[in-house]
């Protein structure tokens, strides 16, 4: 009964082209009414992407949008971040941005992909482009976040056991399962020892 859809390259007027919005609809019966449109604090500007990747808990009260080319001021340009929204009624409230440990630089995409749990308490972000410092630039990693109240912990750094050379993608994906305990993470251009390249 609650539909979000992300327009990455839709913007409020006066914002940057393609900083991005979300927006929000109830159904009833057939009808579907745009009951919010939601914006990022930083996503103001040309291109964030703001709602490239969209996830809601299960009964649509938690919102996850990721802006993969956004940034926090300071940060390196299209680092990424991902926002969360707590919705009351018809109104909805930015509660937190979030960003990674390793997702500082340009152009790691950090909230490329995203996924929560049924009550909307674990959080993946997958940043496709990022990378440990000891493995190729753009290997990729997923992230891993505990809600606790409005405080979001990063609990855990994933990157698979092939994903360690440069552009392996490791991220590009994510899913959980409903109680957070499993957690797929897609690597698009990742391959096993003997394939081709790029096989995913």
């Amino acid at each position: 009964k609650t539909i979000i859809v992300g327009a990455k390259s839709d913007e409020f007027p006066g914002t940057g082209s393609y900083s991005g919005l979300a927006y929000v609809f109830d159904r009833e019966g057939n009808n579907f009414n745009e009951i919010g449109i939601l914006r990022g604090t930083h996503a103001t500007d040309s291109p964030d992407n703001f709602g490239n990747a969209v996830a809601s808990s299960a009964d649509g009260k938690t919102i996850i949008v990721g802006a993969y080319r956004d940034e926090y001021p300071g940060f390196s340009g299209a680092s990424g971040v991902v926002y969360v929204f707590d919705r009351e009624g018809n109104n909805f409230n930015e509660v937190a941005a979030l960003t990674g440990t390793y997702a500082t630089g340009a152009s790691e995409y950090f909230g490329y992909s995203v996924a929560t749990s049924a009550d909307g308490k674990t959080i993946i972000v997958g940043a496709k482009n990022d990378s440990y410092p000891f493995t190729g630039g753009g290997s990729g990693l997923a992230y891993v976040f505990d809600r606790e109240g409005n405080n979001f912990n990063e609990v855990g750094i994933l990157t698979g056991t092939h994903a360690t050379d440069t552009s392996d993608n490791f991220g590009q994906s994510v899913a959980t399962s409903a109680d957070g305990k499993t957690i797929i993470v897609g690597a698009m251009n990742e391959e096993y020892p003997g394939a081709n390249d790029g096989t995913g």
